[in-house]
């Protein structure tokens, strides 16, 4: 925390230096060579860079994205990464295996699969492979944007399902301010059996200053659990009890309009405990507390310079520091029967250059420089420290091309190539081609035809090599394998879009993705044997195949707004024709919201159908298929006033925490309230 104290420090003393008193007049003036329109023709022609890295107008990005914008993150009155993504087409949210927190699954791929970024920028993943979505809260998110299929051309190792890019807020006038607090409950379900107890509290802050020479923004929140049971009659939780925070910070100098110089520091702390439970021989029931210390601190210094010509420059350096202290506390012992502590320390350089060529093309290129490390120790009761993963390291140098070029008034084409050398795994190359037809079929209604085609590439992270995950006292442990190889997928995207701004859009996409080498956990039945626990090992399985199709669309009529998605979704392990677990083959999201201009009002309906999936790789276990809606009140009282409630899972449909094998939601009916004040 020293350290995080230290660059705010210096952070204040800069802006003191840096930013006059607050004058009462309003300027207007450009600031930033980046900075977005605003009001109803910034919704029309909303701001996309994910795709191309390059910032194009949605509708006119040639590789599809998707976008939670600001507007629909207040009104579902999102508190975490985790809550604004619940409703985004085709995106499976599942609960992180041994862990707390949420992790984002994208057609078919699993979370280790889908690389989430924040401003483009990677985030250390909480677990060794996925990020916890839970952890990002969505105080400074001013929008979400999601890019499916294999976008390693630009985004390298890791990004073979996709892309979730975090798009931070930037000051829009010379003060501005804000402060939310609401507070929920479980009802029956509360961990402390009191129904009427407010069990959940969440409070969010947020300051921005803007002025000719730069901006600093400034934003707090914490989510705070008393903790939940789905059985109110065991003494086990499955909602966890304690405290989320996070302190972001963005300073940034603006010279002249046309550069960016910014330091943002970004803290993270969590604070929680489970209750957990198993069965002795001899000794009966056995209550434990799983107790987890985690804290993130991630410095990134960087710069953004539009050059003459239309080009920019930007770089970035970071350090993303990640320690994890997890306990298992019998609770009728006065002692800590065993503490596992993790490490991972992320170090990358990055620099990349758009620079126009003519009237029709532009050239995209960028070098990436990366180290992680990995440390990990357990100490038990009465035994020595045993070192799980002891300083190993991963380096690589990556460099990405990308050519996008205008061929006449109605064809795009993109292609590219992230070219990529890692210390363990020598030198491969990801190409990928990207293309964007815009027929005049229909009038005055917009027209996009998208194709793509990519090389996906993976190398086995310092998990998936290294790890050892002791569970013995719960009945397991998780082994890696150095002997792993890289994985390597090829995908295909085709889809069409139709759309008429303010009125209507509709979008059907196919896609279809097959991967070798790809890297799961299996029982190892000789070791399970011999230990008496079922030892699962890392292991590249040879083939497999996801592919489907998804459907989603939005409907504007006077006060009402409509949205809804389907998806279809197939995967296969080629080599036994067994379905792949955990994909459920169907979803449905559906939305609706109502609004007043007059009175103030807006009321949002959210509602998820998911089929069932199989739970077992064997495809013996069937989980079953659920169904979720959530409603949403906001209501203006005031200038910069507002209130809203909400009953998050109204029928109350979760899984049976009897039948392991249920994978329906781990959460039942939440109820809350809370005030928004703005300024």
């Amino acid at each position: 925390m020293s350290r995080l104290a230290l660059i705010i420090l210096l952070s204040w003393v800069l802006t003191l230096m840096l930013f006059k008193p607050v004058m009462a007049e309003e300027d207007t003036r450009e600031t930033s060579p980046v900075e977005k329109p605003s009001g109803r023709a910034a919704r029309l022609r909303e701001v996309v860079v994910t795709g191309t890295r390059t910032e194009k107008p949605v509708l006119e990005a040639p590789v599809r994205t998707e976008v939670v914008g600001r507007e629909e993150i207040e009104k579902t009155h999102a508190r975490d990464l985790k809550e604004a993504l619940e409703d985004a087409p085709g995106l499976l949210l599942k609960p992180i295996h041994g862990k707390t927190g949420f992790e984002v699954w994208l057609q078919g791929f699993n979370a280790d699969r889908v690389r989430v970024v924040l401003n483009g920028e990677p985030i250390t993943p909480s677990t060794g492979s996925a990020v916890d979505l839970s952890q990002i809260g969505t105080a400074d998110i001013e929008r979400i944007e999601i890019v499916k299929g294999a976008t390693s051309a630009l985004y390298g190792s890791n990004a073979m399902g996709g892309v979730v890019n975090i798009i931070t807020r930037k000051p829009e006038r010379p003060l501005a301010y804000g402060l939310a607090v609401d507070g929920g409950t479980y009802g029956g379900k509360n961990l402390s059996g009191d129904a009427g107890d407010i069990s959940a509290r969440h409070l969010a802050a947020n300051l921005a200053i803007k002025r000719r020479s730069g901006y600093l923004r400034l934003n707090a929140s914490q989510r705070g659990k008393d903790g939940y049971t789905l059985d109110p009659g065991t003494f086990r939780s499955e909602g966890e009890e304690g405290r989320k925070s996070n302190l972001d910070l963005r300073l940034a100098w603006t010279p002249g309009g046309n550069t960016e110089i910014y330091i943002a520091p970004r803290f993270y702390r969590e604070a929680v405990s489970n209750n957990l439970s198993r069965f002795a021989p001899g000794a009966g029931e056995i209550r434990l507390k799983k107790n987890e210390d985690a804290r993130r601190l991630h410095v990134t210094t960087g710069f953004l310079h539009a050059l003459k010509g239309g080009g920019r420059l930007r770089g970035w350096l970071l350090r993303d520091n990640w320690r994890d202290v997890t306990q298992q506390d019998a609770i009728a012992t006065p002692q800590v029967e065993q503490e596992r502590t993790a490490r991972i320390d992320l170090y990358r350089a990055e620099l990349q250059w758009d620079k126009p060529w003519g009237e029709n093309q532009v050239f995209t290129s960028g070098l990436l420089l990366g180290r992680t490390t990995l440390d990990q120790y357990q100490d038990r009761l009465r035994q020595a420290r045993a070192i799980e993963v002891g300083g190993k390291a991963q380096r690589n140098i990556e460099a990405y091309l990308q050519d996008d070029i205008f061929i006449g008034e109605q064809w795009e084409i993109v292609p590219g190539v992230r070219i990529q050398d890692d210390s363990d795994f020598g030198f491969y190359a990801a190409p990928k081609i990207n293309a964007m037809y815009t027929p005049r079929w229909f009038g005055d209604v917009i027209t996009n035809v998208r194709m793509g085609a990519g090389r996906g590439y993976r190398v086995p992270n310092l998990k998936e090599r290294f790890f050892v995950f002791d569970h013995s006292q719960l009945g397991y442990m998780v082994l890696g394998s150095d002997t792993l190889q890289p994985e390597r997928s090829d995908s295909y995207q085709l889809g069409i879009e139709l759309a008429r701004p303010g009125d209507f859009r509709i979008d059907l996409s196919l896609f279809h993705n097959r991967i070798k080498n790809l890297i799961d956990t299996r029982i190892n039945p000789g070791k399970s044997a011999l230990a008496g626990l079922n030892i699962l090992e890392y292991q590249n399985f040879a083939r497999a195949m996801t592919q489907g199709l998804e459907i989603s669309g939005n409907l504007h009529r006077g006060r009402f707004d409509l949205k809804g998605s389907y998806t279809l979704l197939d995967s296969e392990d080629l080599d036994t024709g067994k379905t792949l677990k955990e994909r459920p083959r169907h979803q449905i999201k559906l939305g609706a919201d109502w609004k007043n201009q007059a009175w103030g009002t807006t009321v949002a309906l959210r509602g998820v159908y998911q089929s069932e999936e199989y739970f077992d790789a064997g495809n013996q276990l069937v989980s079953p298929a659920w169904t979720t809606w959530d409603v949403k009140l906001t209501q203006v009282i005031g200038k910069g006033l507002k209130v809203y409630g909400g009953v998050d899972n109204l029928t109350d449909e979760h899984r049976d925490p009897a039948i392991r094998h249920d994978n329906r939601p781990t959460a039942g009916r939440f109820v809350y309230l809370g005030v928004r004040i703005d300024g």
